[in-house]
């Protein structure tokens, strides 16, 4: 009787016990990280219906949740005859939502904005796990609240994906470094691999950090079975990242869609030639910017969206790379430095020092890697939110727990350097966003520095209130990220060229694409193939609109060998080419086209029309 009377009680208890969350965390903690967590799930999904998506990653979604061989194969178009130029992990969730909701245009970016609040919940535990409840809620306030995640969550690029496996990853290493169980680095080499389909090479950037970590936190007497274990967990590693590579190439070619990003239909070539070793060079890649049927954008168009070899300060620290991840950057680097001085005296395998080195080593590789190659896409730089966040969470709770006046005293001196840096790179902003930044900043950085004086005894408010001030810059830009319906193509406060290109002739793209794809309904003869481009990146629009086969010439680039000039010429002789759209290009296909069809009045644009039927 007295269990059944209690039943109820225990019932009802339930959902107040699951807000308070677990005993061993303050009562504050869960229901902060649930807030900052709807939080960031409301700058994400804003406006989500009015989007749009990233055109050529959505075409090849809509065309791979077509068929299970699409899907597999990772196929640009319905007929698959090419694939996409990367390796599918993203898209692999974005083409299931596609086929679970149907071919709206928030079906692309819904996967999106659950990974991106995945993560927030996913770091806190990280961060917390060796540093604290206090250190994780900060950490996941700022991955929340950065422009770049913003940015990049309220999109479909794979970049989203790629940071929720680090951190999965980053986890399993936390689990090593606590129990010492090597199973823990199986894991974690199992994420490094899947995190490995979203993004390739870049996914095993970490490993240096992670490896470290867990070495540094290992006593001298079990070296010898952690080495072990990392051998392994680097062999996990690269066998779950080649995974599917390997069963494709071992699969015959015939039977599967040629590779684009390679001259020799390999995947291999794709991923470790064509999107790692080419992208060191110092020119602009092909992909940097989206095109649309109206135009593509000229060379100065697409250095308005990517961030060139001329001057790799702004790769993270300036200009566009700063206004999306560089705000608190600097910071982070001070509490890093600040953190390892006082970790000197604290032994080796001291938990702290261990997540010192993971997320201090995550942020200086990375950083380290975007400063020297020759040209990044602003969205590349959302990978180093997590160890930033990390980072000042870890900085923010030493500050709080030291005795030291002092120590309050730097923090307050670094805080206020980030104000001014974070000034410095609002310059583009309207006047009235500055004067309202630099108020608010000015107050509260006031405010928690004449706090410690008026109460003596250690406060958190203080800490608060310097991490308040930090936050202030870089959560206008977030916001103004959501209010401008910006993407991850976008930087905040951006110049009127980049938003012409991502508001104009991105957005144009989708009703001038359904607009075309009614009037070659209307082709006399009805070819097998009213619409032909020269590269998938013209095609995209017309796939991603209408879901229909559209043959493209020479892949993303125009470099691929597919179709050849043989076979595209058949394809004109039989009359199953109604009309083609040809960008600039040295190709002999291009110029085949050029000389056996007739060109069609154009509109001043780089994109030039062919009318095939009369061929």
């Amino acid at each position: 009787m007295t269990a059944v009377i209690a039943a109820p009680g225990r019932s009802g208890g339930t959902p107040a016990r699951w807000l308070r969350g677990p005993a061993d965390q303050p009562r504050w903690a869960r229901p902060a990280l649930l807030a900052i967590t709807a939080t960031a799930t409301v700058l994400y999904a804003w406006g989500i219906g009015a989007q749009t998506p990233h055109l050529y990653y959505s075409a090849a979604a809509r065309s791979m949740s077509q068929s299970w061989h699409n899907f597999f194969f990772a196929a640009f178009d319905p007929a698959a005859t090419i694939s996409i130029d990367k390796l599918p992990g993203s898209l692999w969730l974005q083409a299931l939502s596609v086929r679970i909701f149907g071919p709206h245009l928030w079906a692309y970016l819904l996967p999106q904005v659950i990974e991106g609040a995945l993560t927030v919940l996913v770091l806190y535990r990280v961060v917390r796990r060796l540093s604290g409840p206090a250190a994780g809620i900060v950490a996941a306030l700022v991955m929340a609240l950065a422009p770049a995640a913003v940015a990049l969550d309220r999109g479909n690029i794979s970049d989203t994906l790629l940071i929720l496996l680090l951190v999965l990853a980053a986890d399993q290493v936390v689990s090593a470094i606590r129990s010492g169980r090597t199973r823990h680095l199986i894991y974690c080499g199992l994420w490094i691999g899947l995190a490995f389909q979203a993004k390739m090479v870049q996914a095993w950037l970490v490993i240096p950090a992670f490896a470290a970590a867990v070495l540094i936190a290992t006593p001298k007497d079990a070296l010898r079975q952690r080495v072990t274990g990392i051998l392994c967990f680097g062999a996990v590693a690269v066998a779950a990242s080649l995974s599917w590579m390997t069963v494709v190439s071992l699969l015959p070619a015939g039977g599967r869609p040629y590779v684009d990003g390679s001259h020799h239909n390999s995947l291999f070539e794709q991923v470790f030639v064509y999107n790692a070793a080419s992208r060191t060079n110092d020119g602009f890649t092909v992909g940097s910017a989206n095109f649309s049927t109206a135009g593509s954008p000229s060379a100065g168009y697409r250095a308005a969206l990517v961030l060139g070899p001329d001057n790799r300060f702004d790769h993270v620290f300036g200009g566009g790379g700063g206004r999306e991840a560089g705000w608190l950057a600097p910071l982070a680097l001070i509490c890093l430095l600040g953190l390892a001085w006082a970790a000197r005296r604290r032994p080796r395998t001291d938990h702290g020092t261990a997540a010192l080195t993971l997320w201090g080593g995550w942020l200086v590789i990375h950083v380290a890697v975007f400063l020297v190659i020759g040209t990044v896409n602003p969205y590349y730089l959302a990978v180093l939110i997590p160890a930033i966040a990390a980072l000042i969470g870890m900085g923010a709770t030493a500050v709080l727990r030291s005795a030291d006046r002092r120590v309050f005293g730097c923090a307050v001196v670094a805080v206020a350097a980030t104000a001014v840096y974070g000034w410095f790179l609002l310059e583009p902003a309207p006047h009235w966003v500055r004067f309202t930044v630099l108020l608010a900043t000015v107050l509260t950085c006031l405010a928690a520095a004449v706090l410690p004086a008026a109460f003596p005894r250690r406060d958190p408010a203080g800490v608060a209130l310097l991490v308040a001030t930090a936050l202030i810059a870089p959560a206008v830009a977030a916001v103004s990220v959501v209010v401008n319906g910006f993407g991850p193509l976008d930087t905040p406060f951006e110049s009127a060229t980049a938003r012409q290109i991502t508001q104009g002739f991105m957005a144009a793209s989708i009703p001038e694409a359904e607009k075309l794809n009614r009037e070659l309904a209307k082709l006399p003869g009805h070819p097998k193939y009213p619409l032909v481009t020269y590269t998938t990146v013209l095609a995209s629009p017309f796939i991603l609109t209408s879901g229909q086969q559209v043959p493209s010439i020479g892949g993303f680039t125009g470099e691929a060998p597919v179709p050849g000039l043989a076979e595209l010429a058949r394809m004109i002789d039989d009359h199953e080419v109604g009309l083609v759209l040809l960008s600039p290009g040295d190709d002999e296909r291009v110029t085949w086209i050029r000389q056996h069809c007739a060109e069609l009045p154009g509109d001043g644009s780089s994109i030039a029309a062919y009318d095939c039927t009369r061929h």
